[in-house]
């Protein structure tokens, strides 16, 4: 059985056409912009750029949503603080005694005023607020039967048995 040349092209045609596109694979794509102009939009460069940007903005994005979160969480403990340490008397706002009216005590307040030392956790001088021994006091009320005189940016005066003294954070 003997091929003729017609016969014969056709049937390596599709051979040598698999072998050219094989070999010259990347010619044909770096050439392909002049046949499909539409490629051009496509490529690998414009898509890395494209997916990097892309990236980037998604980035931006959690980093702004963390940052809303926490101007929420600052926004709830400020309310917090507002209401239960400022404006209105919290449960924790227990002085031993309210007002220096009040400050008639049995003899074992007196006994135990003197053996005690006090320790101011924090101050609030705008509002006239200090946490002193774990509770929330304001200047005329009365601790352990000590006297709250005066609150100060860095200091509290106190009016005890012995005479007024000076109390600072963590003494």
């Amino acid at each position: 059985m003997y091929l003729n040349n017609k016969q014969l092209i056709f049937l390596t045609f599709p051979l040598i056409v698999s072998a050219s596109v094989y070999f010259f694979s990347a010619e044909i794509i770096s050439n392909a912009r002049y046949i499909f102009p539409v490629y051009e939009g496509y490529s690998n460069k414009d898509l890395d750029a494209k997916t990097g940007a892309y990236l980037q903005i998604e980035a931006e994005i959690k980093k702004y949503q963390n940052i809303e979160e926490k101007i929420a969480q600052r926004k709830n403990e400020s309310k917090w603080a507002a209401e239960n340490l400022f404006d209105k008397e919290s449960q924790d706002y227990k002085p031993i005694l309210n007002k220096q009216d009040e400050s008639k005590q049995d003899e074992s307040r007196q006994v135990e005023s003197k053996q005690h030392s006090h320790t101011v956790q924090a101050l609030f001088a705008d509002n006239k607020t200090a946490i002193i021994d774990n509770l929330i006091v304001r200047e005329g009320d009365v601790v352990y039967g000590d006297i709250i005189v005066k609150i100060e940016k860095n200091r509290v005066q106190l009016k005890t048995k012995k005479g007024l003294i000076w109390l600072t954070l963590f003494q």
